[in-house]
């Protein structure tokens, strides 16, 4: 059975302090020190990483081994993250997130089931047009009505200018 063919499975796991237990990572302790920007952390799942802050968001170090480099920025509804292998940028929401430069990379949550790859792509893009076009028909329903009571007070203040001007002219003849 290929990766596309699997069902969608529940993500089951737990984050602590310093613990993670996942149904297919499985148990993995870590520990972090930083002081003046310096860093080390050591994982048990993937060993001892040495790291240097940049500047805000962005991050440089060594992990068995090999060169990192990470940055990640947010900007309203947009993250950007950065690395030594390219570019991309993702647009959240509240069912997971699309990645606009490399669709295969983002995901999709309902009712507590986690999809990523193409299939979440595909959801997200649904979602993402069925929330546009929700918002655009109450956009258009909120213009027609401040069109029609800006319509109607505009009416009222004609005929109230008329109807004053008459009764105005009645009495001064």
């Amino acid at each position: 059975m290929s990766v596309k063919d699997k069902a969608p499975q529940k993500r089951i796991e737990y984050y602590g302090k310093n613990i993670r237990v996942s149904r297919t990572g499985g148990v993995s302790a870590t520990k972090t020190v930083s002081k003046d920007g310096y860093g080390a952390t050591i994982n048990t799942k993937h060993g001892l990483r040495l790291h240097k802050r940049l500047f805000k968001g962005a991050r440089m170090g060594f992990q068995n081994g090999n060169f990192q480099f990470i940055g990640r920025y947010s900007s309203g509804p947009f993250n950007f993250n950065v690395s030594k292998t390219g570019v991309s940028t993702s647009i959240k929401n509240k069912r997971g997130s699309y990645n606009l430069l490399k669709p295969n990379y983002s995901s999709f949550k309902l009712a507590g089931v986690q999809v990523r790859g193409e299939n979440a792509a595909t959801l997200q893009l649904i979602f993402m047009i069925f929330t546009f076009l929700v918002n655009l028909v109450k956009l258009i329903w909120h213009i027609a009505i401040k069109i029609f009571w800006l319509f109607f007070l505009m009416i009222k203040w004609v005929a109230d200018f008329i109807i004053g001007f008459y009764k105005g002219y009645k009495n001064n003849n």
